[in-house]
């Protein structure tokens, strides 16, 4: 039996096993997003797919309606897919899930009021357990972002200006969501947005932030070092914005040599929707889409979001022949083959309906969350 198969393996062994068993045309899919639910989903899953959102849930009326357009996208996947390689699900989660009956809660900024990290670690809980409900394994939150310029308008979704307040919650945010399990299945937590996004200048989103590196690690990072060295986070997702300069997605000094090395983090990176194409087409920097996706690969980020677009066939093209490293790819696709073995997913691609699924059969404060669902 292939070494990957064998569920008594290490994550890492697993995915290094399959890695050696895959062709360029897969390993590519598998650091790739795609829209589900549009026309050319069929062409974009063709050697399977890294990973689909589902944020088109919301529109569905039943919950059940949910898990069955998630799970036949799972199939199709599947059989497209050489090694049977399942898609990772992703979906936000700051608030609740975007799911309907699920529990809404106030934002980061009416949380972080609450002083309370236990409050906090019951609700990522919560919505752990409901995303994970509906196969969603890849939660796009806690956001430890620092605020201190009420001009940025996003300032709502932080915990708000103090690091040791954010460090403190988004660590049991983190926890929260990646400390359980359920029907096989267990949750990556993917804090956002690394590094400084809240400092860009003028309070404008996606702006350059000028921020010193001892400001840049002391205040911005801390939060995100907390949920590193407490809570085992094992997701990351850069900002917008240019950091002295240099666009977050394709900093390896940034999301490398700070995020790796410095600070010890061992999981996925996943992009922020367009940001990696942004590089070129908004921050104006090479001259390519395919030049910045290769930056941002090789800087450090290990899936392009929420379409393919700079990791595209021109990138694949340059692995092939030898002009760009096959290395950098292998390291992305590891880092996200290693993920799906962690959240079970090889072993429970489909998820089993059940009474979970009604959400409103299980009577939950909304706001205090004082008794987390029995399972």
């Amino acid at each position: 039996m292939e070494l990957y198969k064998d569920h008594t393996q290490s994550p890492k062994k697993r995915a290094q096993d399959l890695l050696a068993r895959m062709t360029i045309d897969e390993k590519m899919a598998q650091v790739t997003s795609a829209y589900a639910g549009f026309a050319k989903i069929d062409d974009d899953i063709k050697n399977g797919i890294g990973e689909l959102p589902t944020l088109r849930m919301v529109g569905f009326k039943t919950l059940k309606e949910a898990l069955k357009w998630r799970d036949n996208l799972q199939k199709r996947v599947l059989a497209n897919s050489p090694h049977k390689i399942p898609a990772t699900f992703h979906m936000e989660g700051l608030c609740g899930a975007y799911i309907p009956g699920a529990t809404s809660f106030p934002a980061g900024i009416s949380r972080g009021a609450s002083w309370d990290p236990e409050l906090e670690r019951r609700i990522g809980e919560v919505v752990s357990r409901q995303e994970r409900a509906l196969g969603i394994t890849r939660i796009l939150a806690p956001v430890l972002d620092i605020s201190r310029d009420s001009r940025m308008g996003r300032q709502g979704e932080t915990y708000g200006e103090d690091p040791t307040i954010s460090a403190t919650l988004g660590s049991e945010f983190t926890k929260g969501i990646q400390n359980s399990h359920s029907q096989g299945l267990k949750a990556d937590a993917v804090a956002k947005h690394f590094l400084g996004f809240h400092n860009a200048q003028g309070g404008i989103h996606g702006a350059n932030s000028d921020t010193p590196p001892r400001l840049l690690q002391e205040i911005y990072g801390k939060s995100f070092q907390a949920a590193i060295s407490n809570a085992h986070l094992k997701g990351v997702m850069p900002c917008y914005a240019s950091i002295n300069g240099e666009p977050a997605s394709s900093s390896k000094p940034l999301m490398t040599g700070l995020l790796r090395d410095e600070m010890g983090f061992d999981g996925v990176v996943v992009a922020d929707y367009s940001s990696v194409s942004n590089v070129h087409k908004v921050q104006k920097l090479y001259n390519s889409l395919e030049e910045a996706g290769l930056h941002c690969m090789a800087a450090g980020v290990d899936s392009e979001l929420p379409e393919r677009d700079a990791y595209n066939e021109q990138l694949k093209e340059q692995f092939e022949n030898g002009t760009a490293d096959i290395e950098i790819l292998n390291k992305a696709v590891l880092r996200n083959l290693e993920s799906k073995f962690r959240m079970g997913l090889f072993e429970q691609p489909f998820v089993v309906i059940n009474s979970r699924l009604n959400f409103h059969n299980r009577k939950i404060n909304r706001l205090l969350v004082k008794v987390p669902w029995n399972h």
